[in-house]
């Protein structure tokens, strides 16, 4: 009868923290019926599987579609951004080292963990490269199409080359599939075809894209051989994750903060692969520890430029056109600036550390409104702005006037859901609790998402590269010559592989 009870008493005390966690998990999940009371939909929620007792989520990314939910033990899980299916799930780097920010490109998704640089296939999650780092990272890296760029805590900024490794045995295009004789024997061709039949071939023309595409995807190849890092140094530690901007064939701009309060817009110039320095920098009276945001030029208007926006610890934010360096507005919130701002079509969304909210013209600088007591900015639609208050509750604001419309969560569904991501690109609400619960929102009539994001323009120097500057040309007043070529951080050859190491692949 004792053993009995022993046996009873041991199997409860077994099952009660797992009921427990069970019941928190369920307590956690926004019910449909509440969801609709504020009028959104709750399209799905999904578990993170992890070791409860030993992991947390840590970060999301959200990019073209896939939310990318990284936790504390190294692993990443993509999931489709609109019905939380699973994709693929790893473990990226080792679990004991601390991870940083991930980062991701048209391909590829990047992420430091401690000393070491992973870029992975971000389609199946496959490790493609493995970069010993030059230094101490400060923060995530940033990826452009063909480079990694790391903040190093000494305030250097290492740009690793991402380069797809190439098949010799590659065909050129032959006469009649891309030649202009064979585009006119095609449409002779097709003139005397009917409309069915022309419309079964584009079908199939269709299928066939999509079928190389995945080909494509699935056979992302990353060349191994060690090419010698180009670096660029700044003043102060670079402790923020950089923004690579402005991307063409003949250059590309990164952006960064340090915590001496400078933003540095970097620059490479593509076409001899081995000049990396600061563009033209801002001083600003504080250090700088949000992610500065960006928006591209009207692709309609020639000769537009992209803006960056930087926000200080002394309370002011800060408009630069990308094109020159040229301080464009500034704007004082007088309070310390601690996240970062988000930039949605004309307006930024600027949250101050005490709590509140500005929403401000991107163009001009000037004031739209202003909402007390915000901490977080979450997401917008064309009607709605969602952030988190100073309680984690979510709040709806009209998106013309800031006035508050409706408060989502209870203190208690807040606090649980404790990783709220900042979605500039769509206008979908993603929410993460502490136990691995991911869920979404949106309004009931957005079953398709609203894109924020504004294709980069098309610019003249991306089909025709403009000469090339000579050489400190452009530099800050007061800052020294960029590395030189004779610097060990430089490619040691203009082509890319570089000629020492004897070739030998990173470890």
């Amino acid at each position: 009868m004792i053993r009995a009870f022993v046996f009873a008493a041991a199997l409860m005390t077994a099952l009660y923290p797992v009921g427990r966690l069970s019941a928190a998990v369920r307590s956690e999940i926004i019910p449909e019926t509440d969801a609709r009371r504020h009028g959104l939909t709750r399209p799905w929620f999904t578990q993170i599987q992890l070791d409860r007792g030993r992991t947390r989520l840590a970060n999301m990314l959200l990019h073209e579609g896939v939310l990318y939910v990284q936790t504390s033990q190294a692993v990443i899980h993509a999931l489709d951004a609109e019905t939380g299916a699973t994709l693929w799930a790893g473990q990226i780097g080792r679990p004991e080292r601390p991870m940083m920010q991930l980062a991701a490109n048209q391909d590829h998704l990047a992420v430091v963990n401690a000393s070491r640089l992973y870029v992975c296939n971000r389609f199946d999650g496959n490790l493609l490269l493995e970069v010993r780092l030059d230094g101490a990272p400060g923060a995530g890296a940033a990826l452009s199409e063909q480079r990694a760029y790391v903040p190093m805590i000494n305030g250097l900024v290492f740009a690793y080359r991402v380069k797809a490794a190439t098949d010799s045995t590659d065909k050129s295009v032959g006469k009649g599939e891309n030649s202009a004789e064979g585009q006119t024997d095609g449409v002779e061709a097709e003139s005397g075809k009917s409309s069915t039949t022309l419309a079964e071939e584009e079908i199939a023309a269709d299928r066939q894209r999509e079928d190389d595409e995945q080909t494509r995807r699935d056979n992302l190849r990353l060349q191994q051989r060690r090419i010698a890092p180009l670096a660029c140094q700044s003043f102060g530690r670079a402790l923020v994750q950089p923004l690579v901007t402005r991307q063409t064939v003949a250059e590309e701009y990164v952006v960064w903060p340090t915590d001496r309060g400078y933003l540095n817009i970097g620059w490479i110039d593509r076409r001899s692969e081995d000049d990396f320095g600061v563009k033209y920098r801002i001083e600003t009276g504080e250090g700088i520890t949000s992610r500065p945001a960006y928006l591209p030029p009207d692709a309609n208007v020639e000769t537009d430029s992209g803006i960056i926006f930087g926000a200080s610890r002394d309370g002011f934010v800060h408009a630069v056109r990308e094109k020159d360096g040229e301080p464009l507005w500034r704007f004082s919130t007088g309070e310390p600036i601690l996240e970062p701002v988000a930039s949605i079509g004309e307006s930024i969304y600027v949250t101050v550390q005490l709590g509140g909210m500005y929403c401000l013209d991107a163009k001009a600088g000037t004031e739209t409104w202003f909402a007390p007591r915000i901490k977080r900015f979450i997401a917008a639609s064309n009607e709605r702005v969602y952030a988190a208050d100073m309680l984690g509750r979510i709040l709806i604001l009209h998106a013309k006037t800031g006035a508050r419309l409706d408060t989502m969560l209870d203190t208690m569904s807040a606090n649980a859901m404790f990783l709220k991501l900042m979605n500039s690109q769509t206008d979908r609400l993603y929410l993460a609790s502490d136990t691995g619960l991911i869920q979404c929102l949106h309004e009931l009539e957005l079953a398709q998402p609203i894109l924020h994001v504004r294709a980069p323009a098309k610019t003249p120097e991306a089909a025709k590269p403009a000469a090339k500057e000579p050489k400190g040309a452009e530099q800050p007043a007061g800052q020294e010559e960029p590395v030189g070529a004779g610097d060990p951080f430089r490619d040691q050859d203009a082509g890319g592989d570089s000629s020492g190491g004897g070739g030998d692949p990173f470890h």
